[in-house]
């Protein structure tokens, strides 16, 4: 019989945490028997046409967490993130939990009430995964916990994004822009580079996919800035690969990032990325694929290089594609999740 394994999450739509959820479930279903617990939302169509078994959960808290725990009996919680991780350890008692950290705050580098209680966590949990090398080396993953602290960088599914980017859209677009309407994911800043690019490029199409809390701020800042007809601002889709396969470039302005799977699947679709200058990115880019970028004039300027030089744009393309296969070993991956299972057993 087949060991169960429960994700949890505490966001309803899609995000990074949530395709790296959906990618091991579907890459490790023939060893194991999973189950995707969240709140109810946009997920629940996405996870259907991935076949995947879904929990709905009323609301996040102990409690709820506790019935679906009760009622699905998982041999092992895999808990997505820091909010899940700490109620799946209130909620389970002899269950083991598996922490799976996507991002790299600054709070978890720092002594405070956030860091005190992760801290506290960790003595329960029995393995913790991290997407990049330098979460682990910044924090007290790298000493005290250092044994149950495992490196797993996040990859995608080449064969499947490229399937699901093939459906036709009419639009083509020069710059496309993917992640929550947050203060982390930082599209204000990135609504004021395509201000400045505009002035360079004027008949530049961009679009953005995304909904948050600073969704009517982008809304007035885009209508400030005279960009009604340059920004596309559709909000959350279910696919966004038609989107991005249609764009030329992808362009993040994150405030914070662990391993940002947009990125990587924009290289498996042969898209140059422009992103800011974060811990651990140059594993992703490199200048044959894309740019760095140090300040928003440096944004500005690769962005207009970038769409302007034909020739370095297509090399830049090959690289991204070919950057993108040297990236997703998907047996390497499934090797390294199967063995923080199985020390979990």
């Amino acid at each position: 019989m087949k060991k169960r394994i429960l994700h949890i999450l505490s966001s309803n739509e899609l995000a990074g945490a949530e395709n790296v959820a959906i990618n091991i479930i579907n890459n490790l279903s023939n060893k194991y028997e999973c189950a995707y617990a969240s709140p109810e939302g946009g997920i629940r169509k996405i996870l259907e046409s991935n076949d995947i078994h879904y929990v709905p959960l009323e609301k996040f808290n102990v409690f709820q967490l506790r019935k679906v725990i009760d009622l699905w009996k998982p041999d092992i919680i895999h808990a997505h993130d820091f909010k899940a991780t700490v109620k799946c350890l209130v909620a389970s008692i002899m269950i083991p939990v598996v922490s799976h950290i996507h991002q790299n705050p600054n709070w978890l580098k720092r002594v405070n009430p956030y860091s005190i209680l992760f801290f506290l966590a960790c003595f329960k949990i029995k393995q913790i995964v991290v997407v990049s090398p330098d979460i682990k080396k910044s924090t007290f993953l790298a000493t005290i916990f250092n044994s149950k602290t495992t490196v797993i960088r996040n990859i995608v599914d080449i064969k499947r994004i490229k399937e699901m980017s093939e459906t036709t859209i009419e639009d083509e677009y020069d710059i496309a822009f993917i992640g929550r309407l947050n203060r982390i994911k930082n599209p204000l800043r990135f609504i004021s580079i395509i201000e400045k690019v505009k002035e360079v490029i004027p008949n530049l199409k961009v679009v953005m996919l995304g909904e948050g809390p600073q969704e009517k701020e982008c809304k007035e800042h885009i209508k400030k800035s005279d960009l009604v007809g340059v920004i596309d601002l559709k909000g959350f889709l279910p696919n966004p690969y038609p989107q991005l396969s249609s764009s030329k470039i992808l362009v993040m302005t994150s405030l914070s990032e662990g391993l940002p799977i947009v990125a990587i699947e924009a290289l498996a679709l042969a898209k140059p990325i422009i992103v800011p200058r974060l811990e651990g990115m140059e594993y992703i880019v490199n200048k044959t694929c894309g740019f760095i970028c140090n300040s928003e004039d440096e944004f500005v300027s690769k962005i207009i290089y970038s769409l302007k030089s034909e020739k370095s744009y297509m090399d830049m393309s090959r690289a991204a594609a070919k950057q993108a296969t040297e990236l997703c070993d998907m047996n390497v991956y499934r090797r390294n999740l199967d063995q923080v299972y199985r020390s979990v057993f």
